[in-house]
């Protein structure tokens, strides 16, 4: 998702997997969410003849004997384990009920490398389409499976056209709850500045341009107060590392 913010004219649909040849890498990595007893899986694939690079599956786990889940993961946290090591220690009790698995979100992206501060080349991943199951839309999860993506990979660089979801994740979600986002100039191999309150970066620089018809009804409020460029911000994107 990123800087050029479209209505109603944007669609990468994602909610089922994308067409491909066949796999060519599979990797997984579970997580929890803060404050949380859920237990997610993250199954990320390389397709061969896809349109995307890698698309990552969120798959939420069950367990048999779920309320004795909830009271171990409880009892690991009173013992201050971290949320890595209580994974860790739920997944080696063997008690995963594997069938069937629950998808709740799916991400695709493309291998990305950029310049860091000191113009040194730094990899990571570009987000190119992201689907969060309508029941669980709103409840925080597209910015902790971002979280767990920068953790895994180091570097995440948002699309260089979203929806305003997308737009709102990256200017008020991501910020809370992945770590500081910055603008970067894809043309001039550079960072700009930290984005700041309200969509802008910190020393006012405006990173959206909208991409829509005058005068556009946004669907969320919130934009109304933010600006916009009218000059195409497809070159700025915006990223976060750990």
């Amino acid at each position: 998702m990123a800087p050029t913010v479209n209505s109603g004219n944007y669609a990468k649909d994602l909610s089922k997997a994308p067409s491909f040849d066949g796999v060519s890498h599979c990797m997984t990595y579970d997580f929890i969410i803060p404050d949380d007893t859920t237990i997610y899986r993250i199954v990320e694939k390389a397709y061969v003849g896809a349109e995307y690079g890698y698309v990552a599956e969120v798959h939420q786990l069950a367990f048999h004997s779920p309320d004795f889940i909830e009271d171990e993961i409880d009892r690991l946290r009173e013992n201050d384990e971290s949320d890595e090591e209580v994974v860790r220690q739920i997944i080696q009790l063997g008690m995963e009920d594997v069938h069937p698995y629950v998808v709740v979100a799916r991400f695709a992206y493309d291998p990305i490398q950029i310049l860091d501060p000191n113009q040194q080349p730094v990899s990571g991943i570009q987000i190119r389409g992201a689907y969060v199951a309508p029941q669980r839309a709103g409840a925080g999860l597209a910015g902790q499976i971002y979280r767990q993506f920068v953790l895994i990979h180091g570097l995440l660089v948002c699309d260089n056209a979203q929806t305003e979801y997308g737009a709102a994740l990256w200017a008020g979600t991501i910020r809370n709850v992945v770590g500081r986002v910055d603008i970067y100039d894809c043309a001039r191999h550079q960072y700009i500045q930290e984005l700041g309150d309200k969509g802008i970066g910190v020393n006012g620089f405006i990173p959206w341009d909208l991409n829509a018809v005058q005068p556009h009804q946004f669907q969320l409020t919130r934009w109304v107060r933010y600006k916009f460029e009218i000059r195409s911000c497809s070159h700025i994107v915006l990223v976060v590392s750990r």
